[in-house]
Parts: structure tokens; sequence; C-alpha cells
């Protein structure tokens, strides 16, 4: 081969590779040009504006540092008010790459970030959907599993537990592994989910699985803190459960304090962390003595001013760690007495005294607390629902109490002679402008530290600082509850000058004569205003057979109604029986007189340690007297049921109901209501028809998997009863949907049957 063909074919071969290396690099300079479009320009732009958002809902967080800490930012319409524009921008420029890049790899990603801004954009059902996309749809394993977990993040800020459970399960069991950033995101969101059904225990442990994970600082501290409060609450737990190691958990809640102190969070935080740290300390001498100190020193330090009020309430709850309540009390009380703005703490220290006046059986201060407390705090408040539930108790009894107080004591004072009654009016009269004069200085010492509450007047949980909130004449119910009260004391006066004055003098510079005795002295008549005199009391006094007959109706009325109060829900047996045994002594003809017996006996019963309580009296009186009352064959018939014979008639018109609220589609109530029935009345004769009611309402609410389940549950359970073989139909048509469309939401089987469960 010579040199001229030799050099020929190198060329042509040299042409054909040159060729083909720039076929090649234009096809992936294209790709490589829509990639670094999608990702440096739009991307990139929404990116860095969607993560400063994220930043500060961390930052605008609300602490109420009485409660548990919220393990996330709450997502909803008033958090994110402030953010509308960064989020809309958001959206905008992460859309770029999807409609004009739709190839790029950084098309998923864009669909996440938009997720997640419809989600902080409280537009719950797009951002679902778009995380369902991404799913169902995304190739990439990091941005699939990212997806389910801000999935299962949408479902809990929209309030849908059930089906952010379910996700959290299928999440659970993915066999793939996951980055270190969703393994975090996925335990924090796990912990997030737990705090919200108030799970301490699990809110705990994904909290410890996330802390490895996690290296912002500042979030770490918080999330230190928060296990510190759960383990704290765990040890005072172990006062009523003796099977929790008190010392074990006061420890690990102790470090974990210190742990968040040594992250260096915001100084709130660091001096919450350091208070909590002291409440956990032993109750050794040397431990009470060191704690004092510590106490002392934060009281001392200028920098805890504006904190005093809360310092005195845990120097409150560690005096009543040690047993000693009357200290506590007195502790709470200076807390009130603190210059501070913050109700939430005001309402938290009034929740401490009414429990600590409950525990005392001195029910008349607990009500007076809790209805305080209640009445400047939010559902927010930690333990809101069991502190109104011990309100509403408090209510029924002083409902009932107040009554027979009020009337007993006039029934007496209607067999006083003339003089008896002045002395004793007097002497009341006496007491009733002592108090007056408490209240007064009480008030002005108040007013004096800032302390007057308005209440209802704001949110305690918010720091407020719109005017029209925070200035006493912008809020309508305060200044209402001012006038009552100016009235009250100074009768109705007119606008004008002097108007304190009863007796009118010239209060120009020509008439240098004012009498300030005369001022003194009708001001002291006025605040007494109030007060009647004792003719008037005098004349409130029953007087005759008729009027005394109404006061003891009252009586028999409220002797039965407190008794049960007593039972069922202050659980004072002791009062219960004396209340039971008043009421059937002095109106034995009343028709309650059976129940009030039955119930003595039951009290007797299940209460060994009273003494001379003598059930076979009882008995025998419902037998002898009252034989054909359900109490006495309650008694006499072993074999009879003792709730479910009383229980079917209210089940009965309860069940109605619900098959009413079903039939017009309002599902939750029919859940809500037949619920009820289950909790408050187990024994009874419908309980497959009231369960199968509920799992066919629940259908309209639950995701399809979870009602699959329950179905599946309840043929098993009702074996051989005519509602399984319904439950069966159903479960079919369940089970046929669920392999169709195994993520369906709102399945609404029971349309796809005739029903049939008997309304």
């Amino acid at each position: 081969m010579n040199l001229a063909i030799f050099q020929k074919k190198i060329i042509k071969n040299l042409l054909f590779f040159i060729s083909v290396f720039f076929l090649f690099n234009g096809i992936t300079s294209c790709q490589f040009y829509k990639n670094t479009a999608s990702r440096y320009n739009a991307y990139f732009l929404a990116k860095e504006r969607f993560d400063e958002v994220y930043k500060n809902t961390y930052i605008q967080q609300k602490s109420d540092f009485n409660n548990i800490l919220a393990v996330l930012p709450t997502i909803d319409s008033v958090a994110m008010a402030g953010f509308k524009g960064e989020l809309d921008y958001v959206v905008e420029k992460a859309s770029l790459p999807i409609q004009r890049h739709p190839e790029s790899d950084w098309t998923d990603n864009s669909y996440l970030l938009i997720g997640k801004a419809r989600l902080h954009q409280t537009d719950y059902r797009n951002a679902i959907n778009s995380f369902k996309y991404l799913n169902g749809n995304s190739n990439e394993l990091d941005v699939r599993h990212a997806s389910l977990i801000w999935l299962m993040r949408s479902f809990i800020e929209s309030e849908k537990l059930d089906q952010a459970s379910f996700t959290m399960d299928y999440i659970s069991k993915e066999g793939d592994k996951f980055s270190e950033e969703n393994i975090r995101d996925f335990y924090l969101v796990s912990a997030h989910y737990y705090r919200t059904i108030n799970d301490f225990d699990k809110t705990a442990a994904y909290l410890e699985l996330a802390l490895p994970y996690t290296k912002n600082k500042t979030q770490k501290a918080r999330y230190h803190f928060i296990l510190g409060q759960i383990y704290q609450n765990k040890a005072k737990q172990g006062a009523e459960d003796k099977t929790i190691n008190i010392k074990k958990f006061d420890r690990k809640a102790y470090q974990n304090y210190q742990a968040s102190i040594k992250a260096h969070p915001e100084y709130e935080m660091v001096f919450n962390a350091q208070l909590n740290a002291s409440q956990v300390a032993g109750t050794s001498t040397e431990d009470i003595k060191q704690t004092q100190k510590y106490f002392a020193k934060l009281l001392n330090d200028q920098k805890n001013e504006e904190y005093k009020d809360r310092i005195y309430y845990e120097m409150a709850g560690f005096a009543q760690k040690r047993g000693k309540t009357e200290e506590a009390i007195n502790l709470l009380q200076e807390s009130l007495n603190q210059k501070s703005n913050n109700s939430a703490q005001r309402a938290y220290t009034y929740v401490r005294m009414g429990e600590l006046y409950y525990v005392e059986s001195e029910y008349a201060k607990a009500n007076s607390y809790y209805d305080s407390a209640l009445s400047i705090s939010t559902e927010e408040m930690r333990n809101y629902d069991e502190i109104s539930a011990r309100g509403e108790i408090l209510n029924q009894f002083f409902a009932q109490y107040d009554v027979l107080e009020k009337a007993d004591t006039k029934i007496n004072l209607s067999k006083m002679s003339q003089e008896e009654l002045i002395k004793y009016f007097e002497k009341q009269i006496a007491e009733e402008k002592a108090q007056i004069d408490k209240e007064i200085a009480a008030a002005e010492k108040a007013a004096k530290n800032g302390n007057l509450v308005t209440k209802g007047a704001t949110n305690p949980f918010q720091n407020n600082t719109n005017i029209a909130q925070t200035w006493y004449f912008y809020n309508e119910k305060a200044v209402r509850q001012g006038k009552n009260t100016f009235v009250r004391v100074w009768k109705n006066r007119p606008l004008e000058d002097n108007w304190r004055r009863s007796n009118k003098v010239n209060s120009s510079i020509d008439n240098n004569v004012i009498s300030t005795t005369t001022d003194s002295k009708t001001d002291q008549q006025n605040i007494y205003a109030g007060v009647a005199g004792v003719e008037e009391r005098i004349k409130d006094i029953p007087k005759t057979m008729e009027e005394i007959t109404i006061l003891e109706q009252k009586i028999e009325v409220a002797l039965f109604e407190l008794g049960k109060v007593y039972h069922y829900q202050l659980k004072e047996n002791e009062n219960a029986r004396a209340t039971f045994e008043r009421f059937i002594k002095d109106f034995p003809k009343n028709k309650n007189i059976p129940e009030a017996l039955f119930l003595l006996r039951k009290i007797c019963l299940e209460n060994k340690s009273l003494e001379k309580c003598d059930v076979a009296s009882y008995e025998k009186i419902l037998q002898d007297n009252y034989s054909e009352s359900i109490f006495a064959k309650l008694i006499s018939d072993p074999n009879y049921l003792e709730e479910a014979v009383v229980n079917d008639t209210i089940v009965t018109t309860l069940y109605k109901e619900s098959y009413e609220l079903y039939s017009n589609k309002k599902y939750q109530k029919a859940v809500e209501k037949l619920e009820y029935i289950q909790k408050n009345y187990p024994q009874n004769s419908f309980n497959a028809k009231i369960e199968l009611l509920r799992i066919m309402s629940a259908s309209y609410i639950e995701p399809l998997p979870i009602y699959v389940e329950k179905l599946t549950t309840f043929v098993r359970k009702y074996e051989g009863s005519k509602e399984q073989d319904y439950a069966k139909k159903l479960l079919q048509v369940a089970d046929k949907k669920l392999k169709e469309n195994p993520i369906e939401e709102n399945p609404n089987m029971e349309n796809e049957t005739n029903s049939n469960t008997g309304g």
C-alpha cells in the first residue's frame, strides 16, 4: 500500500470519528443545557426562596414553654399569611422547568418543590396531589421517598390523621435505602405526628432517632428541650404509676435540658431549660438547698425580670413535689402578683392553684381558679380538654351545691328571732365589706404591677402587637365589664367635672374651699353601695309555709343530683353517701329513692374502707319496698345484666339518632355519636349494629385500606351474626375497589350495596 492511499484512509477514518463525536456531543450538550437551565435558573431561585420561608417558619414559631413544644412549625392559614408573596414566587419559578424543559433531570425536583409550596400555602388538596403524582411516577428514589414524607406531613397538617398513619406505615415498610436527609425528615415528621396525637412516648422515640441526623444547632436545641419535657412529665407520672422509674426519667430529662443549653439557642429557651432542669433535682436536704439557691439566683438576675412570674410558678412546682402544699399556694400567689403581660403563664398558674385546691376538696376555691384559667385560655393550652372537663364538673357541682346551701340557709334563718337575725346579718355585712377592702387592695397592687388581665380579651398564646387588640378601650367586652363594675360601685352618674363628689363645690380658682373630707367619706360609702343592708336581707327570709315548701322542693332535687356528682364525677364517695342518706331520710316518697339505695349499695361494695356501710340493709329496703323497680331486680337476679338492661332504652334512642345522621350524610357527627355510645354504654344488645354503622359512616372520611381492615376485623369478631353477612358483602366490594385503586381516599363503599343496617 503506497503512502497516498494510506493517508486517504487515515483522513477518511478521522473524519468519520469527528462526525460521530460532534453528533454525540450535540445530543448530550442539548441535555446538558436543559439540566443547567432548569437547575441554575428557575429551580435554584425557587429553592433559595422556599428555604428562606421554611427557615422563617422555625424562627417565627410560637413556643408555650408550659406545654410540650411542637416538633415542627404549624402550617395553617394564620401562620402562613405573611409568606404569600414568597410562596407564589416559588410556585411560579418552579413551574418553569416543567413547562420549558420537561425532559430535564430537575423536573421531579420542581414538582416536589411546588408540592411543598402548596402545602405552606395551605392548599392541601393540590399539595397532596403533587406528592401522590411523584410517588407514582418519579424514577428518582430520593424524590419518591421525599414525596411520601411530605405527603405524610400534608395529611397531618390537613388533620387527616388516619391517612397520615397509613402513609407512615407504608414508608416504614419501604425496602429501598433512604438518604440521610430523608431518614431525618421521616423521623421528625413521625415525631410530629405522635406529638399531634399526644403520644409522647413515641414522640420521644422518634426524636431520639432523628437527633444523630440533625445538624442545625437551633433545631437540635429544640428537640433536646422537647425530650427533656417528655421525660420530666414521665417522671411526674411516677407519683401515681409505681412501675415508672422516677430517678431514671429525671436523669434523662436533666441530660436533655443540658444538651439543649449547650446548643446555644435563644435566651428564652436557655432560661426555660435551666428552670426545668432545676425541677428534676432530687429532694434530699442538699438538693433542696442547691435548688433554692438556684431559684434565688434566677430571681436576682436582671435579665429575668420579665420571667419572674414563671420562676415563682416553677418554685411552686418544686414545693408541690416535696409535698409543701401551703408553700406552693403562696408561691403561686406571688407569681400572680408579678408585673407581667404573659397571660398564658397566668392561665397555667390559675390551673395549678385550682389543682391544689381540688386535691384538698376545697371545691369553691378550685372552681374559681378553673373559671379564671378558662376565661383567658384557648384550646392550645396544655391539657385544655381535661381542664375544661374538670371546670365543667365543678360547675355542675356548684349548680346544685349553691341551690342547696342557699335554700338550707334561708330555712334555718326562718327559725330565728328578729334579734338573732339582726345580729347574724350585721356580722355578715362586716365580713362582706372586709372582703371588698381586700379585693380593692389586691386590684390596686395588680394594677401597679400591670397585671390587670381582661377575661377573654386576647389570645394568651399569641404575641399580639396590634393596638386594636391590646388597648383597653378597643375591647368591647372589657369596656362593658368596666361599665358594669363602675355602676355597681358608683351608680349611674352624668359625665361632668368632679363626678365622684356627692356635694358639688365650685372648683374654680376663685373658690379655694374644697371639702376632701366629704369626698373621702362619700367614696367609702359608694364602694359599699352593692352591699345590702340588714332590712333588705330580712325581707328575703321565707315567712310562710308555702315559701318554705318551694325551698324544700329545690333541696329535694339538688340533693339527688349532688349525690350523683359526688359519686360519678368527683369520686367523693363519703360525701356521696352522706348526701344520699339525707335525701332518703328527708324525702322518702321521692321517685328516685330506689336509685339512691342502689347507688349506696354500689358505693359500699366498691369502698370497703367506709365505716358502718351496711350493704345488706340497702338490699333489704330495695327488695321489701321497691321490689318492682329495675334496681331491685338488678340485685335479686344474678343473671340480670346490670348495665345492659338499663342502657338498652338509652342506646336505642341514640342509635336511631345516629342512623338519621348517617342517612342525612352527616357522617362525622354519626361517627362521634356512635363512639359516644360505645364509650358510655358498652354493655348493650346492639354492639354489632353500632360497630358496623360506625365503620360505614367512617368510610366517607377514612382511606380505603383502613375501611377494609376494619371490615375484616368486624367479620372475624361477630361470627354468626346477621350483621356479619352484610359486612362480608361490603368487604367484597371494598376489596375489589382496593385492588383497582390502592390509594383511594374516600371509598364510599356503602353506596355500592343496599344499606340495611336497620335504622
